[in-house]
């Protein structure tokens, strides 16, 4: 009898393997052919009767990120890593939907982990320059562009270009641009030359740029706040705020756009409120951009004279130690809220930045002579 008990165990057992294997590959299947639900609904069946298995939530975590749901994507592979945190390949994924995801510093981390268990892999090396330039870390977004071979497409050169102009390095952006635009021309290329052109002051040959790179693609991110920025260095102020709001809401989940459109708003007395919202916006998006808490505690003192402007002007100020304006801006406010000892702290720091950038002028003069 007991050997009787025995079989039926086992057959029940292997009934029920059967029948998981069955819908995993179902799911597999389902997935290769385009299949999406019928995919996704084979394996929240799996999960659901069988428990978690590193392989489905691995493979679920991909289907939803192809369908662009990045948060449930994270939180698959992430159960999928704690079951098996040798699954290496899962980290790319991870870091990819993370940059999908606008959270930056994650996506490196786990491109970290990732380029660690397989050195120079390509996608992993541009997604993460990405993700670094992103955050505004300039100098390692160039230090990984300059990691891949001379010969890199395109792409890296466009990066290494935007990252180095973001550094103030003209003359070196020029020369990656340069040998690329011999051989061939993109709305992208035309982008970044107009960019070149623009931190040079050769405004015409900015504009010709940007409007050659609008005839190949009009709807190219960050165009418009390029053209944009060129028309307000011209002092066409409608023509600029133009250009930003089209931005804007073509892209009304960019950082720049956002910022920018608000920033710009923010000196029109009539636009005040929408500007808040948008800086506010700015903010939310990037906590520590010193820049986007700068204006906005600017606008918040102007609006109420309150504690808050405090607020954004310690996180500006935490985010740049050399950004003099935000200093002395947070001098006044903590001066005129009474506390007295945080304002001479900051109004000591201004006089520090004050003092280096003379030291810096009079070194420039003295080389010169």
């Amino acid at each position: 009898m007991r050997a009787v008990w025995c079989l039926l165990l086992a057959g029940q057992f292997l009934s029920a393997q059967t029948t998981a294997d069955t819908l995993f590959e179902r799911g597999q299947k389902a997935q290769v052919a385009g299949r999406a639900a019928e995919a996704e609904a084979a394996y929240r069946e799996y999960l659901r009767r069988f428990g978690p298995t590193a392989e489905v939530l691995a493979n679920l975590g991909a289907l939803l990120a192809q369908r662009e749901n990045y948060s449930e994507a994270i939180r698959y592979y992430e159960q999928a890593l704690r079951i098996h945190p040798s699954l290496a390949p899962l980290h790319l994924n991870l870091g990819l939907a993370y940059l999908k995801q606008g959270q930056m510093a994650a996506a490196v981390r786990d491109l970290d982990l990732f380029l660690k268990a397989q050195p120079g892999h390509r996608q992993a090396m541009q997604l993460r320059a990405v993700a670094l330039f992103e955050m505004e870390r300039y100098a390692e977004a160039e230090a990984q562009y300059r990691a891949f071979e001379p010969s890199a497409d395109v792409s890296v050169a466009l990066g290494l270009s935007a990252a180095l102009l973001r550094q103030q390095k003209v003359a070196e952006a020029r020369a990656v641009l340069e040998p690329v635009l011999a051989s061939e021309d993109s709305a992208e290329l035309q982008l970044t030359l107009g960019q070149v052109m623009l931190q040079e002051d050769r405004m015409d040959e900015a504009m010709a740029a940007f409007e050659k790179a609008r005839s190949l693609n009009s709807n190219l991110p960050q165009l418009r706040l390029h053209i944009g920025a060129l028309y307000w260095r011209q002092r066409k102020t409608a023509e600029a705020v133009a250009e930003w709001r089209a931005e804007h809401k073509a892209y009304p989940r960019s950082f720049e756009a956002v910022y920018t459109l608000g920033a710009a708003l923010a000196l029109n007395p009539e636009a005040r409120e929408e500007a808040e919202k948008l800086l506010r916006k700015a903010a939310a998006m990037r906590p520590r951009n010193a820049h986007a808490n700068y204006q906005l505690a600017k606008l918040v003192w102007q609006k109420s004279k309150g504690e808050e402007a405090a607020v954004f002007l310690e996180r500006a100020t935490q985010a740049d130690a050399e950004f003099r304006e935000a200093f002395y801006l947070k001098g006044t406010v903590l001066q005129a809220l009474g506390r007295k000892a945080e304002a001479a702290q900051a109004f000591a720091r201004v006089k520090e930045l004050s003092e280096k950038s003379l030291a810096r002028q009079r070194d420039l003069f003295s080389e010169s002579q």
